[in-house]
């Protein structure tokens, strides 16, 4: 919702070779979550009461539900693997001072210019400060991601100096152990993610980073940073249950989808404990512990095929990339003006979500041909360098003419902060229909 914002590519300890196939997992999972958020946030447009929906509806649900386990957690194993390849070029208070820049200033920037926070900075300022505001209290909005992966960065930095120093020292010897054996990766993180579910999930609902998610994300977050800088037994060990979580892991999406519509509300979410249930009973721990095995296999499955096809060059992969950042912090703006228009104009729900995600795709590829030009705004929107970059991206790089590298500069920085307007103005023309 960031390293996944990592620092640029990911590059294998081993042979010191790129590895475009987590830089691609990281394109095309956040190409996912722009479907995913339009798909989810355009279900009022479905028609009939969600009870009673047709079923040709339920592959719809399936998908949605299932993704949802996964998706967010693959994201934040990759920025624990960003953070391993970051920290072998810095010393601890040069990271830190990186995640400030990288993830706090567009953090600022998404709360107080995107979200309105500025008409209410004092109450702003209390809310980013509040431990689980509470969804409809968050100041940041859909960057809970990077609220989250900041903190995260920050906490962990002592283990992971300490990884980073010794490594060959126990914790690392102990990863590497689990992942030599046979069953290791596909049990241990897994079952660790359960404890979490079965301690803390009965008490709160757990949503978007907070109560019970915050350290199951942490733990996602942890357990890319480990497996990466355990190094060559991460792969083999990847390719050595590749067909085992190939087979096992659309019987657990089954058996999940099953068990979430169980006579306990929220059985997956969690809170049901204010409703009266009992916290630790054999229905709920049951469940917990599919979720994580679930969410767990699906991560295992797609890094486990990726490593196999997607670990290969590409001229286009820098590119996107570098758009993953940005994108993601304007698409919401983006999402909500067609997605209130098809609507109000009735067009079908899948119609309505086939437009709507071409419409988003396009909308955000052109506010980061915008913004990457624009040197003073790159930090703002998660975009690294300045000057020197801006100077080998078209037109810049085929101008000789200062006079003209000026004229182009005012220009292109005069566009992003009318992008920046007309952001605010989708939001607020889409909250005006969507009222009608």
């Amino acid at each position: 919702m960031t390293a996944s914002f990592s620092e640029g590519n990911l590059n294998d300890s081993v042979n010191n070779t790129r590895r475009h196939d987590i830089d691609w997992l990281r394109v095309i999972l956040f190409a996912l979550l722009i479907w995913f958020h339009y798909a989810v946030f355009s279900l009022g447009q479905l028609e009939g009461d969600f009870n009673n929906l047709e079923f040709y509806n339920i592959p719809l649900f399936m998908v949605i539900g299932i993704m949802h386990q996964w998706r967010l957690a693959a994201l934040f194993v990759i920025s624990g693997m960003g953070t391993a390849f970051a920290l072998r070029r810095r010393t601890w208070n040069t990271y830190i001072k990186e995640r400030g820049i990288r993830l706090g200033i567009p953090l600022l920037f998404g709360t107080y210019i995107l979200s309105f926070g500025i008409f209410e900075p004092i109450n702003t300022i209390q809310k980013l400060f509040t431990i689980f505001p509470g969804i409809d209290e968050m100041p940041y909005g859909h960057l809970w991601f990077v609220y989250n992966l900041l903190i995260y960065s920050v906490i962990l930095t002592p283990l992971f100096i300490y990884v980073k120093n010794n490594p060959e020292g126990r914790l690392l010897g102990f990863i590497r152990s689990i992942l030599t054996f046979r069953f290791g990766i596909l049990f241990i993180p897994p079952t660790i993610l359960a404890i979490n579910g079965i301690l803390f999930k009965p008490w709160e609902f757990g949503e978007v980073g907070m109560w019970w998610e915050f350290p199951r994300y942490l733990l996602y977050f942890l357990f890319g940073f480990l497996m990466i800088s355990a190094k060559e037994q991460y792969f083999e060990a990847l390719n050595r249950i590749r067909n085992t979580v190939t087979i096992f892991t659309p019987i657990l999406a089954i058996i999940w989808f099953i068990l979430q519509e169980s006579k306990i509300p929220n059985i997956m979410e969690g809170g049901w404990v204010k409703q009266g249930f009992d916290p630790f009973s054999s229905e709920v721990i049951i469940a917990s512990i599919i979720q994580s095995f679930h969410a767990w296999f699906w991560c295992l499955l797609i890094f486990s095929w990726a490593a196999k096809f997607l670990n290969k060059p590409n001229k286009w992969l820098n590119y996107l990339n570098e758009a993953v950042y940005p994108t993601y912090i304007v698409h919401m703006h983006v999402t909500a003006l067609p997605m209130a228009i098809f609507g109000l104009l009735g067009i079908g729900y899948y119609i309505g979500l086939t437009i709507g995600t071409i419409l988003v795709m396009i909308g955000v590829m052109i506010c980061f041909e915008i913004i990457r030009r624009a040197s003073l705004f790159r930090v703002l929107f998660g975009i690294k360098g300045g000057k020197k970059e801006v100077e080998n991206i078209y037109p810049f790089n085929k101008i000789e003419k200062p006079e003209i590298k000026i004229l182009l500069k005012i220009i292109f920085h005069a566009m992003t902060i009318l992008m920046t307007i007309g952001l605010l103005i989708l939001i607020i023309t889409a909250g005006i229909i969507n009222s009608i």
